[in-house]
């Protein structure tokens, strides 16, 4: 009776890790600001002689072991205008987005920020939707006589998951311009674009004064907004003490690089969510920037050397016996740093023999992204000998990937994480057996669970769908696609983005379900079409949640809908609130330029 209870208790105790290890997962309101003030929750072959740079005969890294005579040419993952099945509108669509972005939400910071164009102010809202819908420019002031600052009442904190992939957007995008034959001036301008990006994700760096120490996000006390008004902290008290004195998820802090960014602001405590979007952005514009010789050498070796110390510092063993761990510039580990095998959020336990493939798989790809970036033969050697050799994080990322789907209590933030670790890991690790654990983690243990309900499959996801296609079709960082991608995935992805509405895209509010169907647990949706079950308010943080998942044009507005609830039917908006739908813009240009 006695082993009995022992044996319960365990198992209890390790049920109660899988809620732990998703409900205490970073930012998980899907329309928060973008860096919370401190103490809020939270991816074919050898063409003929078809002169098109791709796959074809030069030496180029790609598919080295491979005679290019022998692969097929599958193209890009998402075509463009040379390839068959190109969708123009769909191009169309991402291109007004892209000057929405740069335009107006990249303006303050050269990085995504939500922004704020007061509903009251109707001239400049009506100004904007005829820049973006009626002209094809990029010069707003020379079109309306105003300038963006003078309509842009507000720019929210930028925050590296957010900030981070858009930086690997405009690497992806300046690639595919430049590689399929688009005019100079649009290369150039993407060129400008991703210069500036990287130069902006530098401060991140920069700004928190320890070398290796990322900021959670910042914000600039120069232009329209309130960072001017928020109270900042001192890492340190008069005793040399670290402040706050209990950690918290996010303190603003003053400028620490010495003065070099007197104007700006920053919130520190780097969560996962947060690090594996400045990682992204790291390694996607490495891949693009590193032979290009229009980049400077300077700004690549920032870039590198930025990417090194991080590597450096997620390999120091902290006190509590443990590397792996997201450093602050106050010398501790971030509030959701943990990023162990054995630590379910802040809960280490070293002795339980059921390791976390959620936290394996994001290390794996966090590491994976540094390492390739640096080009440093430490981090090598940490990545390929100490993780994934002697630790066998590939292996804990198949066998153990539990604590992120919980049916409709599932918070989305978590699976965009795994989702997120898994694309990096699947992209820059350079071992074929630990990339095969990894892709059928992926297939199996995260996109399609065999028997298991409300799997991503079904979810209307495109940045699911696309690591999903690709990863199986084999596509990464040394390899072409040695298969067709999943025609179904793809089509999954490709139409849930094409429900993007056409912007400006504002934050309004979207309540699908009136009393009298909540009550009755069914539903007709806005459209007056789309009918769905309600299960009632048991989805994460207590959201309304239906059976069916909802299609992406009647769901409520999110700033990043791959970490959103597809099943959520009602939620309140900001209507004065511009997103910069760096959502659709990662996943079209990632499509784009992985092939």
């Amino acid at each position: 009776m006695k082993n009995f209870s022992t044996v319960f208790l365990l198992i209890a105790v390790l049920l109660a890790l899988t809620l732990v290890v998703s409900c205490g997962d970073d930012d998980d309101d899907n329309n928060d600001d973008e860096a919370p003030d401190a103490g809020d929750d939270d991816s074919a072959a050898a063409d003929d002689d078809a002169d098109d740079d791709v796959n074809d005969d030069v030496d180029d890294d790609v598919n080295d072991d491979v005679d290019d005579d022998d692969l097929v040419d599958y193209g890009h993952l998402i075509p463009g205008p040379a390839e068959e099945g190109y969708d123009p509108e769909l191009e169309e669509l991402a291109r007004m987005y892209d000057r929405q972005f740069h335009v107006f939400n990249a303006a303050g910071m050269d990085l995504n920020a939500d922004i704020r164009v007061p509903v009251e102010n109707a001239d400049d809202r009506e100004l904007i939707r005829a820049f973006l819908r009626e002209t094809d420019g990029w010069d707003f002031e020379a079109y309306s006589g105003k300038a963006v600052f003078d309509v842009v009442t507000g720019y929210n904190p930028t925050a590296g998951l957010y900030a981070g992939v858009g930086v690997a957007t405009e690497a992806y995008r300046y690639a595919v311009l430049k590689e399929q034959g688009y005019a100079d001036e649009e290369v150039e301008r993407a060129r400008d674009y991703l210069t500036k990006a990287l130069e902006a994700m530098h401060i991140a760096v920069a700004v928190t004064g320890v070398p290796g120490v990322i900021a959670r996000g910042y914000s600039r006390t120069d232009i329209p907004g309130n960072a001017g008004d928020r109270e900042t902290v001192p890492l340190f008290d008069d005793y040399g003490n670290p402040l706050p004195a209990e950690k918290s998820n996010g303190t603003w802090r003053e400028d620490n690089s010495g003065g070099q960014y007197p104007n700006y602001i920053w919130v520190d405590s780097c969560s996962r969510d947060q690090i594996l979007g400045w990682c992204a952005g790291m390694a996607g514009a490495w891949e693009v920037i590193r032979d290009d010789e229009s980049f400077s050498d300077e700004l690549k070796d920032q870039l590198q050397e930025d990417a090194r110390q991080m590597g450096l510092q997620l390999m120091i063993v902290r006190d509590d016996g443990f590397d792996l761990e997201i450093p602050d510039a106050d010398g501790r580990t971030t509030y959701h740093g943990y990023l162990h095998e054995n630590c379910y959020d802040r809960t280490c336990l070293p002795w339980t023999p059921l390791k976390s493939g959620s936290m394996a798989i994001m290390a794996l790809g966090i590491v994976a992204t540094l390492a390739y970036t640096a080009e440093d033969p430490v981090l090598d050697d940490f990545l390929y000998e100490t993780l994934i050799a002697e630790r066998k994080l590939d292996e804990i990322s198949l066998d153990n990937q539990i604590g992120t789907d919980l049916w409709f209590y599932t918070n989305y933030s978590s699976t965009n994480m795994i989702f997120q670790g898994g694309l990096m890991a699947l992209r820059y690790i350079d071992d074929e057996q630990a990339r095969e654990n990894i892709r059928q983690a992926i297939d199996i243990k995260m996109y399609d669970k065999p028997g298991w309900p409300r799997q991503p499959v079904e979810l209307g996801q495109s940045l699911f769908d696309f690591i999903y296609a690709s990863g199986m079709a084999g596509s990464s960082v040394n390899t072409v696609m040695t298969q067709a991608p999943d025609e179904g995935a793809m089509e999954r992805g490709l139409d849930t983005l094409t429900q993007f509405e056409t912007p400006p895209y504002y934050q309004e509010d979207v309540f699908n379900c009136d009393e009298a169907e909540i009550a009755a647990r069914h539903c007709v949706c806005v459209d007056g079409e789309t009918e769905v079950d309600l299960i009632g308010e048991v989805g994460w943080n207590e959201a309304l949640v239906s059976v069916q998942p909802l299609p992406l044009a009647l769901r409520p507005k999110s700033n990043y809908y791959w970490r959103s609830n597809p099943y959520e039917v009602n939620h309140e908006g900001d209507p004065d609130e511009l997103l910069g739908a760096i959502d659709l813009r990662y996943a079209y240009w990632l499509g784009r330029y992985f092939r």
